[in-house]
């Protein structure tokens, strides 16, 4: 079976990142960035978005740079084919890895609230079929299904913030934490952050003309606005108490439910989850697919999904299957795959940017 994988246009590539940098932030990381760094916790994504922005921004000067070449071709040409295999079997695993984490919260999620007698296997089944076939049908199909979403994605996510301000009676004392507390507070769950990578795995298979760059930093910031903004609502909303209420943009609309008395609101956040995994998960394993494409390139492409799926799988039914866990594994194991975004990628991406400079003089 070949894969197609066509051209993103500027929208699709923007939607892809505004939901891949959404959506694995507004469930469990509000409450844990409470425990570390109390009301001041909103400030830590805004830290992070810094060195995000700093990513995508570093890719728009690679694809000026370099406009119809892979960056495994850049790798390779610069940094030779050993080099390059080893960074993109580096991505390959944190994008499997990061799709790990996501799954396990979102599995933890639903089981506690709603399908609580349901096996974990019940949940494998609806989504592994579902993300497998975006993956295969390529890029541009999975971007235009995007498209189809967004609208109801960005109006559901709106709606939902509106509706949790109503739940903020009074502004708590602020500033109880200290610098330190939120720097090492931001090092601590880095790990949930660094998911502009994939512009690095499109970079030959992104058409963006002139005047369109915009649309790719618009829509990455509004991604990272209403991050913030579900972050600063829920700690606002419970305050002292919010490191008990681990999954943030339901809680802020079940604490209206509750005290307001506007019956199951809830279940319109629980629908807006439930749609960004199944692209986010997606998203992953397309990600995978691409960095082992480029590493074993005479193997058909189906195998890539194949693989993915099975470490998946197994990962998920022995390493990680509750909440504990799971926050230990975005902590303490997780982080140290940060290394790759934030600092491994960007030296290299530099580093090339400064060769073809000399180039262009010699």
């Amino acid at each position: 079976m070949t894969i197609k994988d066509r051209s993103l246009t500027a929208w699709q590539v923007g939607i892809m990142l505004f939901i891949i940098l959404f959506s694995n932030k507004i469930l469990v990381l509000p409450s844990l960035l409470y425990e570390g760094a109390k009301l001041e916790a909103y400030f830590v994504p805004i830290i992070l978005f810094v060195l995000e922005f700093g990513l995508i921004f570093l890719f728009y000067r690679m694809k000026k740079a370099f406009p119809t070449q892979s960056f495994a071709e850049i790798l390779q040409k610069y940094f030779g084919k050993i080099v390059m295999k080893v960074i993109l079997f580096l991505i390959m695993l944190f994008f499997l890895f990061k799709a790990i984490l996501l799954y396990n919260v979102t599995y933890i999620f639903f089981k506690s609230l709603i399908y609580q007698d349901s096996s974990n296997i019940l949940f494998l089944i609806c989504f592994i079929p579902v993300i497998t076939h975006l993956g295969i049908m390529g890029l541009r199909v999975m971007g235009r299904t995007m498209q189809i979403f967004f609208p109801l994605i960005i109006g559901v996510t709106v709606f939902c913030i509106v509706i949790g301000l109503l739940g903020i009676k009074e502004l708590p004392l602020l500033f109880q934490s200290s610098i330190g507390d939120v720097a090492l507070t931001s090092l601590k769950h880095i790990a949930g952050f660094g998911d502009s990578l994939l512009l690095f795995l499109v970079f030959d298979k992104v058409t963006i003309k002139r005047g369109q760059w915009k649309v790719i930093f618009s829509l990455s910031g509004i991604s990272m606005f209403l991050v913030i903004s579900i972050t600063a609502v829920f700690l606002f909303t419970y305050t002292y108490t919010s490191f008990l209420h681990p999954f943030a943009l339901f809680e802020i609309m079940s604490y209206v439910k509750e005290y307001g008395g506007v019956g199951r609101i809830d279940m319109i956040s629980m629908l807006l989850i439930v749609i960004i995994t199944y692209f986010q998960l997606a998203i992953y394993l397309k990600m995978f697919m691409l960095s082992f494409a480029e590493i074993f390139g005479e193997i058909n492409e189906i195998f890539s999904a194949i693989t993915f799926n099975l470490f998946f799988i197994l990962a998920i039914n022995y390493v990680v299957l509750n909440l504990g866990k799971a926050i230990l594994y975005g902590e303490n194991f997780l982080p140290y795959f940060s290394i790759l975004p934030f600092i491994i990628v960007p030296i290299l991406s530099l580093i090339a940017l400064l060769l073809l400079k000399r180039e262009k003089k010699k």
